[in-house]
């Protein structure tokens, strides 16, 4: 680095040696540069041609100092030594500046990225904490939805059970019933065969037999359809009470499925009640304020064509400030009109922002009230 050098007065013996300035005072100036952090490779070169220059440096001052005994020539040798020695200084302080704004702007670099390194650290999170959040009342709705499917599949499987059991009940019953009137209708079978054998022996009587056998053939006869109508008309009632049974049974069983899914629905929709009951009121809202502001633009529709001729009036009849003073003293003038710029300003003036119907205010939510 190149400063102010002067060597101190040396005494030896009697001789007295005067200090000598080296180089221009104009390359003197201390540097006013910030400090600069050590860096390897570079920073070691720097500091072996630093070693280097300091010795140069002590050798000139020596030089210099024994050099007002020596010629002309010999100064001319040192001066240009001494210049390259001022060039060398003033490379390497150009080339400590171009380092100090690389490493500034690498610490600018380097500050910038672990800002935007932390921001993205700190929305990576942000997101993983919120997909973490969602997730967890996913999971938890699907086990309580798991829950209620396993619920309803265990009562309906025991009701179905409970009901194939009486069906099976009834069935067994109605065999039962049917097994017996098959017998019964197998009895009668037997009795007619026996009567017909009966009929068929007794026709080959006598004369005077046959119609007292006859008679009670015909009597035969007719039980025996009785019999038979009687029981079809016992088949037909059993019949109608096992299709009323059965309707009675599906329409049971499609009641509590329509009960189940509405129970389900309610459970459901139950957190979100309050804000579909928010929405219909918003929605009720609105379409008031709708049809009112309608009635309202109609209303001002009416009114504008009023207001524009009443305002053409107040133009109209405005006087000159002067003319209405001194009204005695000037001439009679042609009244001032209203430019049409200005009526058309007043046309586009806005309306207040809470209207009046018929003498009611409407307010922000649509309520009309009294003003």
């Amino acid at each position: 680095m190149a400063q102010k050098q002067t060597s101190r007065p040396q005494f030896s013996g009697n001789k007295f040696q005067v200090p000598v300035r080296l180089g221009p005072e104009k390359n003197l100036k201390p540097s006013t540069l910030p400090p600069l952090r050590q860096v390897r490779g570079r920073n070691k070169s720097k500091t072996k041609n630093l070693s280097k220059i300091q010795p140069v440096q002590s050798q000139v001052s020596v030089e210099m100092a024994n050099s007002t005994k020596i010629s002309g020539g010999l100064r001319r040798r040192d001066q240009t030594h001494h210049g390259k020695v001022q060039a060398k200084v003033r490379l390497m302080r150009s080339m400590l500046r171009n380092q100090r704004t690389s490493l500034q702007e690498l610490y600018s670099h380097e500050g910038y990225l672990t800002k935007l390194n932390k921001e993205l650290t700190k929305a990576i999170l942000d997101t993983e904490e919120s997909v973490a959040l969602s997730v967890r009342e996913m999971l938890q709705q699907q086990s309580i939805l798991g829950n209620i499917i396993d619920i309803l599949e265990y009562s309906n499987k025991k009701r179905v059970q409970q009901l194939r059991s009486e069906l099976q009940e009834w069935k067994e019953k109605e065999e039962s019933k049917t097994n017996s009137l098959q017998r019964e209708v197998d009895q009668l079978n037997s009795e007619i065969q026996k009567a017909s054998e009966e009929v068929n022996f007794l026709s080959t009587y006598m004369d005077h037999e046959y119609p007292v056998r006859l008679v009670q053939i015909s009597s035969h006869i007719r039980q025996v359809q009785q019999a038979k109508d009687n029981q079809q008309d016992e088949l037909d009632n059993l019949r109608e009470m096992r299709e009323t049974i059965l309707a009675l049974f599906s329409n049971l069983i499609q009641e509590k499925k329509k009960k189940i899914l509405k129970c389900l629905v309610v459970n459901t929709q139950k957190p979100h009640e309050n804000i579909l009951l928010l929405k219909t009121r918003d929605g009720r809202r609105l379409q008031r304020c709708m049809v009112l502001f309608r009635e309202l633009i109609e209303q001002m529709k009416e009114e504008i064509p009023i207001l524009l001729s009443e305002v053409e009036q107040m133009c109209a009849e405005l006087w000159n400030p002067r003319e209405a003073v001194y009204k005695d003293v000037l001439l009679q003038r042609p009244k001032f009109l209203c430019p049409k710029g200005r009526v058309s300003f007043l046309s586009k003036l806005t309306w207040p922002a809470f209207p009046r119907i018929n003498g009611s205010v409407v307010g922000p939510d649509g309520k009309v009230g009294t003003g």
